[in-house]
């Protein structure tokens, strides 16, 4: 009789019954209503989600069987109003994170972000608040006494009320499977991978997060093999190479090439180009008179409002980003793994001396690590600078750059390759008035609102500096004797709030470029080009002569076929067989990279009674003492001179640059005490 009994209750648990039917509806509407949330979080308008049910339908139904999918687990669970709420937590947990991404750089989360969280961490008290953070902790309590509330209501529910809804489950997820393949492969769901804002809108945001981990598998360009390398550079072999403006290349002796400055300006635009907006003055006045009297133009970056690192790879490898994962940075994800090719060890086998100066974290981006393989020769970040100036907002100020451009000039016998990356203009900028009395007055017209005001204001006035610096680095420029080419570009457009409206009319990826030289060059050119392409004029324009990948753009970029092979290219020396790369004139360098121009130097150690001085070269406010290998409070005095308190056991001392979370960039020499 119990057999029977028990039988008869695993009969009843597998019936279609009226809870069943319940709980598919509910699991339905559910995905509708999850649905509608996420994509309201992104775009603000119930009508945009409207008109994208209605003209991008079949993306809208793959967002709505994604979300089905992802809380069908629920009909293998006992407590399922809590499993659901918990996935819907989740969900609507990384669409509110997006959306407050987006605000802050224009682009919204992908997979590749995970790989950046400890440089997004660092640098995360800039654009978050204490209101934000009692407004996350308020919805944590809230949604955790939810949680305990909805497990405890669930306690004698049962695990499976009926297999039909574990089977529609299984046909949802067979329909996704070769709906989503179908739709992709006739490009009806297609990654807009320069605007992945707007390719969010288009495939539906559910779906693009998943895409961007998908997407972040590696695959073969189409044909790719040795035999479509070798025709490759075949067609290379039979062209000449060709200018921008389409002179044939001239090239140049060895001892006659000049010196050549990449400066990647931060946020960098013209902000007179805001109609709406009027300044006192021309807060760009040298780059405009550069512009005006010298080769010129716009360039194309592959990110927009932030990402400053995913602009400067192209610019220094000559690799188009939309060949490889939408929003990664290569710089983790690639270049801290192995040697790469880039402006720096291609010219460092013509007699270069390469070095990069920037005015930030030397471990941000993993720069110390990656720049290495690239084949510089020198970094020099803020953790080895004197003097550094900061802005209202705790940004490094521009103007110390120039110093140590014209010291790395000076300590070289070499021509030199010098990469300059400022940080001045960066985002985020504020939307309430500081009260600070600065020269660059503004003035605003509707649509624009006193936000966007306050935020043109602080803006202009950090540009105004930062146009400062390139006059006094063309002044420097013109003062050498060696002949010297320098090109200033924009890495992105600022994350004003301005360019967040979808209807704004100015090309949120299209910055400024503009090259000066202190020699002839020919004749002035208007530039209209890529990120990727950048290396390649300004090699041409010094007579350089081009690494695996500027030959590509130099010979190619006319041909019909240029973004395939391209594509095929890029592959083949970054992942792939490396097929094109059979000389040693084209093999990458890892370089023995030091951090900073000097030596840091610890020469004497004087014990006081409580205090300890220690007498060395080159000290910074980024120095700290370590007695017996243990950190110790330092007091910076000089850069010969630094403090500590004393140490009972004093066997060694040494002098340590620490940057992003106290990583070591580089130690002194050890001093052992007697």
């Amino acid at each position: 009789m119990n057999i029977q009994n028990k039988k008869s209750n695993k009969n009843k648990h597998l019936k279609i019954t009226k809870s069943s039917i319940k709980e598919l509806l509910s699991w339905l509407v559910g995905g509708f209503i999850l649905l509608f949330v996420t994509e309201y979080i992104q775009r603000q308008d119930i009508q945009s989600i409207i008109t994208f049910a209605k003209d991008r339908t079949n993306a809208f139904v793959i967002n709505l069987l994604i979300i089905l999918i992802l809380t069908s687990i629920i009909f293998l669970l006992k407590r399922k109003k809590t499993a659901y709420f918990l996935i819907s937590l989740l969900i609507i947990s990384i669409s509110l994170i997006s959306a407050f991404m987006t605000n802050l750089r224009g682009m919204p989360l992908t997979y590749s972000d995970i790989f950046s969280i400890r440089d997004g961490m660092s640098i995360a008290n800039k654009y978050i608040n204490i209101y934000m953070i009692i407004g996350v902790v308020l919805a944590l309590v809230i949604c955790i006494l939810i949680t305990i509330y909805l497990f405890k209501q669930e306690k004698n529910s049962i695990r499976i009320t009926s297999p039909t809804n574990i089977i529609l489950a299984i046909i949802i997820a067979i329909v996704f499977t070769v709906s989503a393949t179908s739709l992709r492969e006739r490009k009806i769901l297609d990654a807009l991978r320069w605007d992945l804002k707007e390719s969010y809108y288009y495939n539906g945001f559910v779906y693009s997060v998943l895409d961007s981990w998908y997407s972040y598998i590696r695959k073969k360009p189409e044909g790719y093999d040795k035999a479509q390398i070798e025709n490759i550079k075949n067609n290379m072999n039979a062209v000449p190479a060709m200018s921008s403006n389409g002179t044939k290349v001239k090239k140049v002796s060895t001892d006659k090439k000049p010196n050549i400055m990449f400066v990647q300006l931060e946020s960098f635009m013209d902000p007179t180009l805001i109609k709406e907006a009027k300044f006192s003055e021309d807060p760009i006045p040298n780059f405009r008179k550069l512009s005006k009297e010298n080769t010129s133009g716009v360039m194309n970056a592959p990110t927009t409002g932030g990402g400053t690192a995913r602009t400067e790879f192209e610019v220094l490898t000559g690799n188009n980003f939309d060949y490889l994962i939408p929003g990664e940075i290569p710089y983790d994800t690639i270049a801290k793994q192995k040697a790469i090719n880039s402006v720096a060890s291609t010219l460092k086998k013509q007699g270069y001396k390469a070095t990069i100066i920037h005015n930030f974290q030397g471990n941000f981006y993993s720069r110390n690590t990656a720049l290495n393989n690239l084949g510089f020769d020198r970094f020099v970040s803020m953790e080895y600078m004197q003097g550094i100036e900061k802005t209202p907002l705790n940004w490094s100020k521009d103007k110390v750059l120039k110093e140590y451009m014209q010291q790395s000039l000076e300590s070289t016998v070499e021509k030199d390759l010098i990469y300059v990356i400022t940080a001045q203009c960066h985002s985020k900028y504020p939307e309430n008035d500081l009260g600070i009395d600065m020269p660059v007055k503004v003035e605003v017209q509707a649509p624009l609102t006193e936000t966007d005001k306050n935020q043109l204001y602080y803006y202009a006035n950090q540009l105004k500096e930062t146009d400062e610096y390139i006059g006094e680095t063309i002044k420097m420029v013109n003062e050498m004797k060696e002949d010297t080419i320098v090109v200033f570009f924009s890495d992105h457009m600022p994350a004003l709030n301005v360019f967040k409206n979808d209807d704004f009319y100015l090309d949120k990826y299209e910055v400024p470029v503009g090259i000066y030289a202190n020699y002839n060059t020919g004749q002035k050119q208007n530039l209209d080009l890529e990120a990727y392409q950048l290396s390649t004029e300004l090699f041409t324009l010094a007579g350089a002569e081009y690494g695996p990948m500027e030959r590509i753009h130099a010979l190619l970029r006319n041909d019909e076929n240029y973004q395939k092979d391209l594509e095929s290219m890029q592959y083949d020396i970054l992942f792939g067989k490396q097929y094109s790369i059979n000389s040693d004139k084209d093999k990458p360098i890892q370089g023995e990279m030091r951090m900073g121009l000097f030596d840091i130097t610890v020469d004497k150690v004087d014990k006081k009674g409580n205090t300890t001085t220690i007498k060395g070269k080159n000290f910074t406010q980024q120095s700290v003492v370590y007695v017996n290998n243990k950190k110790c409070e330092t007091k910076f005095i000089n850069d010969k001179t630094l403090e500590i308190k004393s140490v009972d056991k004093m066997d060694t001392v040494s002098v340590k640059q620490l940057g992003r979370n106290d990583a070591q960039l580089s130690s002194s020499n050890e001093i052992k005490i007697k």
